[in-house]
């Protein structure tokens, strides 16, 4: 069993990591793969200075999250890897949930943007829903 768990750095995340983790120990052995996305921000009006010098700093802050999940898995012994790719969210997250052949995707009600506490489901959430073909655990 393997269960991708996107993240994006926020409490929102390493709770729902920690849930994750959670039913991973209960599936006897399932691993977890996690997916950290650098979106990008790049528009028209930017010049290519800016975009390289935001691009960078999100990628620094991409590596701090990814040894940070990595360190969550090590201590609490679950299986998994955690992947940094670029691009928009939710099609980053369908796609990376089919390259590593996930059994769920499990993710926050939102996050680091999102609507936490109003009762509704962040974008990237529903997107991946409606867009995708897996089923997906939604933790709040």
């Amino acid at each position: 069993m393997n269960l991708l768990v996107p993240h994006d750095g926020s409490e929102f995340s390493n709770k729902t990591l920690d849930q994750a983790m959670e039913l991973a120990g209960k599936m006897g052995g399932a691993t977890i793969s996690s997916v950290i996305v650098v979106p990008d921000l790049c528009i028209s009006f930017v010049g290519q200075d800016e975009c390289n010098l935001l691009d960078s700093s999100m990628r620094k802050e991409a590596q701090g999250i990814k040894k940070m999940v990595e360190d969550r898995l090590s201590k609490k012994g679950v299986a998994g890897e955690v992947h940094i790719k670029s691009g928009s969210p939710e099609t980053v997250i369908l796609e990376t949930a089919d390259q590593v052949n996930a059994d769920y995707i499990v993710m926050g009600a939102s996050g680091k943007h999102g609507s936490e506490g109003r009762g509704v489901l962040g974008g990237v959430t529903c997107k991946v829903i409606n867009m995708g073909k897996r089923s997906v655990i939604v933790i709040k």
